[in-house]
């Protein structure tokens, strides 16, 4: 069918590449066309809808609390802001209606519509749809602004008209699932967290196809300032968002901005972890059509260029002194430090890098704390899939000894665990193995490196451009 995935993924994958080659080269392209097509033919996903008795138990759940005079204060509203522009009708109604349909029910959805400027005249077509709506459901809300003055005055002009204890952010032209906001005030009511996000697919223009699952990784802040793959669905409570609000000459990137400056002020300690929240459920399908960044993400090179911007401004404001610059996947960037890493950042313990084989796949150097090796086998020149994970700066649970440089601090504890003198490993420089044991050792002895370093209170840093052939 002409909309199925497939066909949509292979449309897609053309617009990537001819943008992908011209930017980085034929050579590099076709390297990109090879993962891409092997992520496709191994892409097995099926979105599978929660079953009946799972909303039913949610429904349950939400009036328990609301028909109980003190319970009922625990339930939070949740303001869904939905800046709208010369809206496609049949989507607007699509996600207005994947509000509706929602187990939760303390909501209010905010539609700021800008207006389409005709003959001189300020129209509002949208009008029509949004009233009928509104009639019936006084949560919804239509905000008429006097003018399109971007994507992020037009967001606070709906955050202006909120009410909520939390706002969620959903664009006018995608769908939330049924037990999004529910699962949002369930981790609301537990922690009380200044951001929550949740896993995420795409879905065709019709909205009853899906694919390109994004199973996210829970908070991880060098990651973060690699890309926003925090993106949808995501949660702010109301103060933080309030305060920090949209900045206009980050349109295209207002919400990275956001939420980098949201999480700014815990996200160099521990308590980011309690703080911001994931959670580990689709709740948002994102949809891809001709105009959308979803499909063609080359259509809006400002945003990748608004979202470098956000990333300086964030360590500028941090007092940390570093660049920015694009990596070859638009939307991804890399923080080189001008000074020394430790120096920069004091909150990063050991840094390490790739270990790979002579025929340059991945063998080794970031590893779980179960001592499985991420990216394992990666083929040269891969960059670990939709997500460029194995080619983005990274907080991991240990790193080998053969790819590795410390903090000065941290010297004594190495010694003890390896049984050698520190070196530099990530310069070019190696150490005697046979001294620190076997193979199987030297991996166990890292992690644990990792593990005890961890506790201390210090990040493990992976980075992919240091790399180290075995």
């Amino acid at each position: 069918m002409p909309d199925s995935p497939f066909v949509i993924n292979m449309i897609n994958s053309i617009k990537k590449t001819i943008s992908y080659a011209r930017r980085n080269g034929i050579g590099n392209a076709a390297v990109a066309v090879m993962e891409r097509l092997k992520d496709q033919r191994n892409d097995n996903y099926s979105y599978v809808p929660p079953t009946e008795e799972e909303l039913e138990k949610q429904r349950r759940w939400y009036r328990s609390l609301l028909n109980s005079a003190d319970k009922s204060k625990m339930l939070p509203l949740i303001s869904i802001l939905v800046p709208c522009y010369n809206t496609d009708r049949e989507f607007l109604k699509m996600m207005i209606e994947s509000v509706k349909m929602q187990t939760y029910g303390k909501w209010e959805l905010i539609l700021a519509e800008a207006p389409v400027v005709s003959k001189g005249r300020a129209l509002y077509p949208l009008s029509d749809i949004i009233n009928n709506y509104s009639g019936v459901d006084g949560r919804i809300r239509h905000i008429r602004l006097r003018s399109n003055s971007g994507i992020a005055a037009n967001t606070n002009a709906a955050l202006d008209a909120s009410r909520g204890d939390y706002m969620a952010l959903l664009d006018h032209d995608d769908v939330l699932t049924p037990n999004a906001l529910c699962e949002v005030a369930i981790a609301a009511i537990k922690n009380y967290p200044r951001l929550i996000y949740s896993d995420e697919d795409k879905c065709n223009a019709e909205g009853d196809r899906f694919f390109e699952y994004y199973r996210k990784k829970k908070f991880n802040p060098d990651l973060f300032l690699s890309n926003n793959y925090i993106c949808h669905f995501t949660t702010i409570r109301s103060d933080v968002i309030h305060t920090c609000r949209f900045r206009s000459e980050y349109d295209g990137a207002q919400d990275y901005d956001l939420f980098l400056r949201a999480v700014g002020r815990i996200m160099w300690t521990s308590d980011y972890e309690k703080q911001i929240v994931h959670i580990p459920k689709v709740l948002y399908h994102w949809r891809s059509h001709d105009s959308s960044t979803s499909s063609n993400p080359g259509s809006k090179m400002y945003a990748y260029d608004a979202g470098k911007r956000a990333v300086e401004d964030f360590l500028l404001a941090n007092g940390i002194d570093a660049t920015v610059s694009h990596l070859k996947h638009v939307g991804f960037y890399r923080v080189d430090y001008t000074n020394d890493i430790f120096i920069a950042r004091k909150d990063i313990g050991v840094v390490g890098g790739k270990i790979v084989d002579k025929n340059g796949a991945m063998a080794g150097g970031n590893y779980r704390a179960d001592g499985k090796v991420r990216f394992n086998g990666l083929p040269k020149g891969f960059s670990g899939g939709l997500q460029h994970l194995a080619a983005l700066a990274q907080d991991t649970d240990a790193v080998d000894v053969r790819c590795m440089k410390i903090r000065p601090e941290l010297k004594q504890l190495y010694k003890e665990i390896f049984g050698v003198s520190y070196k530099d490993t990530t310069d070019g420089n190696s150490i005697n193995t046979e001294s620190i044991g076997t193979d199987a050792e030297l991996k166990e002895k890292s992690i644990r490196f990792g593990q005890a370093v961890r506790q201390l209170g210090y990040k493990v840093l992976w980075d992919p451009v240091y790399e180290t052939v075995i």
